[in-house]
């Protein structure tokens, strides 16, 4: 026992002259530096001003579309598309001479809608006649029609509307990569079309088969309650062809698959009837502000880099004689949603906020979409909608972002901005195989609000909680 007691006093003893020396390198080195070295870190926080805008007519290159129409919380949207199909290169119908065909149809496949999913829609569709589509230019989301389609009755490619219940599909196809059924609509296209485009044997290259066949107009002419996501448009040729045997000719029966994928163009036009008037009601909601896609309303976040410089300015001194760094400039955009609450329309989504949001610089966000280009911490910072639950086991959701590189970029600029402006963009994000490393960010093109708290909000205002720290310059 005596000896346990012995060798505890001396290892209390051993960690006292550690201790002791380890605070004396620590303050001789402090001592050792002089004043222009000394480091001075200052934490502080910044106002954020907020509100809503109507942005113009955005420019994608969609991979799924809307179709339809639908009266929602924010608005009737609208919805229709046009697309060319994609030039099977080299392709030849075998014993063409004998060839006929038999039909065309077009099929639309579907994964969801919005609004009603029992209210029918009846789809009609036209071949544009005008013009096609140019594969490099960015067509807006209001595209004027009549560029491509004079909606003549030669035009007409449908007798009659196919009017379908998205609830209630009346064909589906297995689909491999989900091992799901997809629902899918079959447009039986006219006789008189079916001829003319079975006529085209020039597949040589997709400009050629573009003079030829200048693409389809597709849009909902019946039903005003439903939108549906469209994920893939092809077309199918059905035809036979006969060929010479000993016994006589035998007949085939053939079909011939055409694509609208990304080797060609399509632009799914969008239109809000009344979105000034809803823009115009939702701002003046001061607690709150909105992010509605595809509708192109969004928040725009304003910080003011002036005051930032003059209270680091305050903080740190003259500016001459340190250089600046913020560590930390973090705003937290607080999303006011409730998963828990049970729409009272069935599908609809237009509740639910978007998985990611985009903060780009405003006057780089057209610029950051048309060069396609990755986040970035000095141009636009990508944020996951993030849910925190208390001790109550209550659920918070936000996004959080950190503009301290573009802030360093502010003060370290020859002729820094008085104010820098953001706006908030719903997006979907693609991402490598087998990586997290992003390789696609695309505005959202489906139907989702995400609610905020503004800037002003009563009860919890925006701020950018902000770490900054300066050292003075070294003298010669």
């Amino acid at each position: 026992m005596i000896r346990n007691k012995i060798l505890h006093i001396l290892f209390v003893v051993l960690v006292a002259s550690f201790a002791s020396c380890v605070g004396d390198a620590a303050n001789a080195g402090a001592s050792a530096l002089q004043d222009e070295d000394n480091i001075r870190v200052k934490s502080d926080t910044f106002a954020v001003a907020s509100e809503l805008q109507a942005s113009s007519a955005i420019s994608l290159t969609p991979d799924s579309f809307l179709l339809g129409e639908c009266d929602t919380h924010f608005g009737t949207i609208k919805a229709d598309i046009l697309t060319q199909m994609a030039c099977p290169l080299g392709f030849e119908y075998p014993y063409v001479e004998t060839a006929e065909v038999d039909s065309i149809c077009l099929y639309l496949y579907y994964t969801n809608w919005y609004g009603d999913g029992m209210a029918p829609i009846g789809i009609t569709v036209y071949e544009m006649d005008k013009a096609t589509l140019d594969y490099t230019t960015r067509y807006p989301s209001d595209t004027t029609l009549s560029t491509f389609c004079s909606l003549a009755d030669s035009t007409k490619i449908t007798a009659l509307s196919r009017v379908i219940i998205p609830a209630e599909p009346t064909d589906s196809l297995l689909s491999s990569a989900t091992n799901t059924y997809v629902p899918y609509i079959r447009i039986k296209l006219s006789d008189d079309f079916a001829k003319r485009f079975f006529a085209i044997h020039d597949f040589s290259s997709q400009e050629q088969f573009n003079q030829l066949f200048k693409g389809l107009y597709i849009t909902a002419d019946f039903g005003g309650s439903s939108v549906l996501y469209i994920t893939n448009i092809s077309m199918g040729v059905f035809y036979h062809f006969s060929y010479p045997r000993q016994n006589g000719d035998s007949v085939v029966n053939d079909v011939k698959a055409f694509y609208a994928n990304s080797e060609v163009r399509q632009i799914n036009r969008y239109s809000y009837p009344d979105r000034e008037q809803i823009l115009s009601h939702l701002k003046q909601n001061a607690d709150t502000n909105f992010i509605v896609s595809p509708a192109n309303i969004y928040t725009r976040l304003s910080v003011r880099m002036d005051s930032i410089f003059n209270r680091i300015e305050e903080q740190l001194g003259d500016p001459e004689g340190y250089r600046v760094y913020v560590n930390r400039a973090n705003v937290t955009v607080d999303v006011l949603y409730d998963a828990t609450q049970q729409t009272t329309r069935p599908r609809d989504e237009w509740e639910v906020p978007a998985s990611y949001m985009l903060l780009v610089l405003e006057d780089k966000m057209e610029s950051f979409f048309a060069k396609k280009e990755v986040p970035s911490d000095t141009v636009a910072i990508l944020a996951p909608l993030s849910a925190v639950a208390d001790t109550l086991g209550n659920i918070s959701y936000s996004y959080t972002y950190d503009l301290s590189g573009m802030l360093t970029q502010q003060l370290r600029a020859a002729n820094p901005q008085e104010q820098l402006d953001f706006v908030l963009v719903p997006v979907t994000v693609e991402n490598a195989s087998s990586s997290t490393s992003i390789t696609s960010v695309k505005q959202l093109q489906t139907i989702s609000t995400t609610y905020i708290r503004s800037a002003n909000n009563s009860v919890q205002p925006m701020d950018v909680e902000m770490l900054y720290s300066g050292f003075n310059k070294p003298t010669r």
